[in-house]
This record gives structure tokens, C-alpha cells and sequence, in this order.
């Protein structure tokens, strides 16, 4: 067995542990009704469904005759990506839901896509209003205002 596949291995037995985690504690919460679920219930399904995922990875690992291409962890498009995860983080409260969601799938639209800086930001900007809209009117959460709207 080459080291790639025990790795993927390894990945798949330690997402099972978290997704068996998940559920278990998940569980004890308190799991409500059909009609108004409790706040257990999600906990319970993420980790069912991250269970049956690293199943399915580990024995389509065990299963694979020939490895496939190793993800390089230094590659410059995962790098800024996770810099632009970080930055939405860091600028959520202070610039705000619209600003911060258009910037990032900004960032990760021109940088993973082939639509183009222009395209990129239409998109973003569209994507941004979408969520806010799902968020706010159908959800009815509160997000983070601009930071000049008072």
C-alpha cells in the first residue's frame, strides 16, 4: 500500500472519529419534534453524514489500484483561499455582511474560476444580494449592516 493511500486512510478513520464525535454529543441535546426540531439535530445529521462520507473515502482508498495526484498544500490558489477565508473573518462584524461576502467570493471566483476579474465581481456582487436576501427574508437572520448604515 503506497503512503498516499494509508494517508487517505488515515484522513477517512479521522473524519469518522469527528463525525462519530458529532453525533454523540449531538445526541445529547435536546433533539426536539418533527415540527420544531431542537438544536441537537443538526449536530446529529452533519455527523451521520460526515461518518458515511469518510466510509465511503476510506474504501474507495483501499479499493484504488493506482493513486491519484497529490494535492500540493503550498499551491497558490488553496493559500488564497484560506487568506480569504481568514479575511472575512477578520472583517465580518466591522465592514459588514454585503461588503465582506462580495469580497470574498470575489476573491475566490477570479482566483479558482475562468470567468475573469469583471465576471468575477458581477458574480460576487449577484451572489452577495442572493444570500442576503435568503438570510434576511427567509431565514429571518440578522446579519451585519454596512458599516455606514445607521
Amino acid at each position: 500500500m503506497t503512503s498516499l493511500r494509508r494517508l487517505e486512510i488515515g484522513v477517512g478513520v479521522a473524519l469518522l472519529l469527528l463525525g462519530v464525535f458529532a453525533a454523540w454529543e449531538g445526541a445529547r441535546m435536546p433533539q426536539g419534534t418533527a415540527g420544531l426540531p431542537g438544536p441537537g439535530v443538526m449536530p446529529v445529521a452533519l455527523g451521520v453524514v460526515l461518518a458515511l462520507c469518510s466510509v465511503a473515502l476510506m474504501t474507495i482508498s483501499a479499493r484504488a489500484r493506482v493513486a491519484g495526484e497529490p494535492v500540493a498544500i503550498g499551491h497558490r490558489r488553496i493559500t488564497a483561499a484560506v487568506l480569504a477565508l481568514f479575511a472575512a473573518g477578520l472583517l465580518w462584524e466591522s465592514a459588514g455582511f454585503l461588503v465582506t461576502s462580495t469580497l470574498f467570493l470575489f476573491v475566490l471566483l477570479w482566483i479558482l474560476s475562468t470567468l475573469g476579474w469583471w465576471r468575477s465581481l458581477v458574480a460576487a456582487m449577484l451572489g452577495a444580494l442572493a444570500a442576503r436576501f435568503v438570510f434576511q427574508n427567509v431565514l429571518n437572520v440578522v446579519l451585519p449592516a454596512l458599516p455606514f448604515a445607521y
